[in-house]
């Protein structure tokens, strides 16, 4: 717990400098990414998703929208997206490979239950990623990341390269540079930990963001 209060604080500081912008995702404080040698694939992740019901469900578009409803059918979150939507994940690194279908997710995460909840002494970090969206645009330059249990989304800045592509392992992030016309093939690492401030911003309830609706219409509809 004292490593994680020490790699959070100066997380913290640096976001806290970062001006705000019309676009929210240039206004994403840098990440720590470390250059490393191209490793082995990750183990699979030994967690079985929680017995949940699956009751938010999130739409894309290929244009870079998303949106979140309830079981109801009521619009919970709506935005736009960096860009045009070329690869998704889910939870901790399952591609989706039909993000233009609707995707299910529970209303009850592991993030919601604060830093106390995440697994910040174990040597596999990504049972707490259950219930996030990762989403990489054609930009290649932002990873956008979704909690629809909070509604809310943070952007991680993304290091570099072309044609990228995303490993997640049991300490750490990385960022494979996939493309064949590259110069030279490169892989980046973010460990788990840096992205602490993120994850806990993930899980905090988002009041601001419910439905708001008229006396015609109570709340918005998909």
């Amino acid at each position: 717990m004292r490593l994680a209060i020490l790699l959070l604080s100066p997380a913290l500081a640096l976001s806290a400098q970062v001006p705000a912008g019309n676009l929210p995702w240039r206004a994403a404080p840098a990440l720590p990414w470390q250059m490393e040698a191209p490793g082995p694939p990750p183990a699979p992740c030994a967690a079985e998703p929680t017995q949940t019901r699956l009751d938010l469900a999130v739409r894309l578009a290929q244009d870079g929208t998303l949106r979140i409803t309830d079981e109801k059918g009521l619009i919970r979150f709506r935005t736009g997206l960096p860009g045009r939507i070329s690869r998704v994940w889910r939870d901790w690194g399952t591609p989706v490979a039909d993000p233009w279908q609707p995707l299910f997710f529970p209303s009850r995460t592991p993030l919601q239950r604060g830093i106390g909840g995440m697994p910040v002494g174990s040597p596999d970090f990504r049972p707490a990623l259950e219930g996030l969206l990762w989403i990489l645009d054609d930009d290649e330059s932002i990873l956008s990341v979704i909690h629809p249990a909070t509604s809310r989304i943070v952007y991680l800045p993304l290091p570099g390269g072309q044609g990228l592509d995303l490993a997640f392992h049991p300490d750490r992030l990385e960022v494979l540079e996939r493309s064949p016309d590259a110069g030279g093939r490169s892989t980046w690492a973010l460990h788990w930990l840096a992205l602490l401030p993120q994850f806990i911003q993930l899980g905090r309830a988002n009041e601001a963001l419910q439905p708001k609706g008229t006396a015609l219409a109570p709340f918005p509809k998909d």
